[in-house]
């Protein structure tokens, strides 16, 4: 092997090592990007729950408004007084219910919104891993080159 091709052999040596940098490194960016792109989605989800939530103890007290005025309807229908007795514990049971129902659905919504953040979190703390991971490998390829070059170097002198 002649000194032209040794001198070839480790320039190609040291644009591989720097190729696979720059790969390292873009690597790590998409994996970051991918990893942040993915919590977003995990935050909106979470909003979505949480709305979805809302809505629907919305729908709950309205059903109970809705089943407390057909109730006052049927016993006013039948002459029992709407305001006393009977007729109003019987509102107060359909609202507590009805507000047990709402506030559990609520519960609900804010946990689910509470495990996407903590999703979204973790997705950005693998994404910046990627990234740090990938600044690390180009870091070691490149390295790895300078030291192979500096002791094919040291040889020919």
């Amino acid at each position: 092997m002649g000194i032209e091709t040794a001198t070839l052999l480790a320039y190609a040596a040291v644009a591989s090592a720097t190729v696979g940098a720059g790969a390292a490194i873009y690597s790590g960016v998409q994996q970051r990007q991918a990893a942040d792109d993915n919590a977003e989605l995990a935050l909106r989800q979470g909003v979505q729950e949480k709305d979805a939530a809302v809505a629907q103890a919305e729908k709950i007290r309205k059903a109970a408004r809705a089943q407390a005025g057909a109730a006052n309807a049927a016993l006013a229908a039948s002459g029992v007084s709407i305001g006393e007795g009977t007729p109003v514990r019987i509102n107060e049971e359909i609202y507590r219910d009805s507000e047990s129902d709402a506030y559990s659905t609520l519960l609900t919504g804010s946990r689910r919104q509470r495990t996407n953040n903590d999703q979204a979190g973790i997705l950005t703390n693998q994404g910046n891993a990627a990234m740090t991971s990938g600044v690390i490998n180009a870091g070691a390829s490149l390295l790895s080159a300078g030291a192979n070059y500096t002791k094919w170097k040291g040889t020919k002198t």
